[in-house]
């Protein structure tokens, strides 16, 4: 049985559905997004595996869920309760299935016990800590049976020890996953700025809310402030990262994380264009400092807010939910240095000490196979991992029903990892958070926090 708790894209549940929920009048959500995937006439491979007879004794696997994202949730009971036993019949495949943040918690106390699962998908975010530690397998480009280079170079990062560029790989991307802009039409139009036309700039977007906020009332981009929480460094990092700002040197083509950036002027800058909105111009939603991506998608859907940054999993749900919203969707702003977002995304991993490895490459194989990787992709608001089924009829039949996917492709190649140290989870959930409140409380000026976030981040690494 699927044990599915909440995850950290939860836009329209309990609070989050606010009274864009009471609109939708007596049509329930489950109902509203629970729709078939579009029919495709040539689907996942069907019988028995070619290797089945060789992939048998017992295998654990754990893997996480965007429920109450029905679609997401649909396409992985299928793919581990159905297709998987047909294609594998000798197999004795036990599955769970956690909420987002409740896996990483249960896998690294089990791991470091030295216990099931055999087979984990992590967020990439987690995947150092297990990485990093030894407890994950090797994989090779035999035994996986397909070359690495139909991964996104930057995600295979998150699957080497210390996030470096080459050497040997410890884990197989499941997902890639980038965020864009999200704007609401209606509000461009009433503030006089042409709906077509998002902001091209950071400084532009900084000037589009101000605009808003002072024509409108509405405010004019949801900002995510919230202390622990990763949602706030999502949103934050691309502009830093846009400004030049750092980390650590995770814009260099071969990082070594060891030099220590995010004391400098880019992440500087970042912090003056948040505090000029949320202190100055005050165009920015009051409640930023405890906001996370739920909230701010509730302003959004009650048209109380005109410009989100947010996954392509949600203007489905806005289409759903308030269909008379009128959209539009651009690539997040370019900044003085580049363009950027966060590489999101998932890893396989296969512990190290497993007693079934072959079943776990296999099960991967099955994963990344080019309807499954489209399906269980797009169904989780992300990309496939894979060029062969980006590249697919799949990628282009299942992403008609995902709004702004294409733009979604574009902003890939401008993905920048998380911190891909073992302690790079407390700096991105904490001190990054940290930073952002200090400022916008007006308790250190952006140099200041800066400073302080660098010296936190010297202290972890030591």
């Amino acid at each position: 049985m699927l044990n599915i708790k909440y995850s950290r894209r939860q836009a329209l549940k309990n609070t989050g559905l606010g009274a864009a929920g009471l609109a939708l009048g007596s049509v329930p959500l489950t109902r509203a997004l629970a729709a078939s995937p579009p029919a495709i006439s040539n689907g996942p491979p069907s019988g028995p595996a070619p290797d089945a007879a060789s992939i048998k004794g017992n295998l654990v696997a754990w893997d996480w869920s965007d429920a109450p994202y029905v679609p997401g949730e649909v396409a992985q009971t299928e793919f581990w309760k159905k297709y998987l036993p047909v294609r594998y019949p000798n197999l004795r495949l036990s599955s769970s299935m956690f909420g987002y943040t409740d896996l990483l918690p249960k896998l690294t106390v089990a791991w470091r016990a030295g216990g099931a699962p055999d087979l984990a998908r992590c967020a990439i975010q987690w995947s150092p800590q297990f990485v990093g530690s030894g407890q994950c397998a090797p994989i090779t480009e035999q035994e996986l049976g397909m070359p690495f280079s139909q991964f996104v170079p930057g995600a295979l990062l998150s699957d080497r020890i210390n996030g470096a560029s080459e050497g040997v790989i410890y884990g197989i991307p499941s997902n890639n996953e980038a965020m864009f802009l999200l704007y609401n039409k209606a509000l461009f139009k009433k503030a006089g700025l042409d709906p077509e036309k998002a902001p091209a700039t950071w400084a532009d977007l900084a000037s589009f809310s101000k605009i808003i906020h002072d024509k409108t009332g509405a405010y004019g981009y949801g900002l995510c402030a919230q202390q622990t929480n990763c949602n706030t460094s999502y949103r934050f990092m691309p502009l830093a990262w846009a400004y030049g700002g750092q980390i650590f040197d995770e814009l260099s083509d071969h990082p070594t994380w060891k030099k220590i950036g995010i004391g400098d002027d880019g992440v500087v800058q970042a912090l003056t264009l948040y505090h000029q909105m949320y202190s100055v111009d005050k165009s920015v939603q009051p409640s930023a400092l405890s906001d996370n991506e739920s909230s701010v998608e509730t302003l959004f859907l009650d048209g109380k807010m005109a410009m989100c940054i947010d996954h392509p999993s949600f203007p489905q749900q806005v289409k759903q939910v308030k269909p008379d919203l009128e959209m539009g969707g651009a690539m997040i702003p370019i900044g003085p240095v580049r363009r950027a977002v966060v590489l999101g995304g998932s890893n396989f991993h296969i512990r190290k000490t497993t007693k079934n490895k072959a079943a776990a490459l296999a099960v991967i194989r099955s994963y990344v196979e080019p309807y499954w990787n489209v399906r269980l992709g797009l169904g989780g608001g992300s990309e496939a991992s894979t060029a062969e089924a980006r590249a697919s009829a799949y990628a282009k039949v299942l992403g008609k029903d995902l709004p702004f996917n294409d733009i979604v492709f574009k902003m890939i190649p401008f993905g920048v990892n998380v911190p891909l140290v073992p302690q790079g989870a407390q700096i991105w959930n904490s001190v990054i958070p940290t930073m952002i409140q200090q400022v916008l409380t007006n308790a250190a000026s952006p140099k200041e926090a800066a400073k302080s976030a660098a010296e936190q981040v010297r202290r972890i690494m030591a």
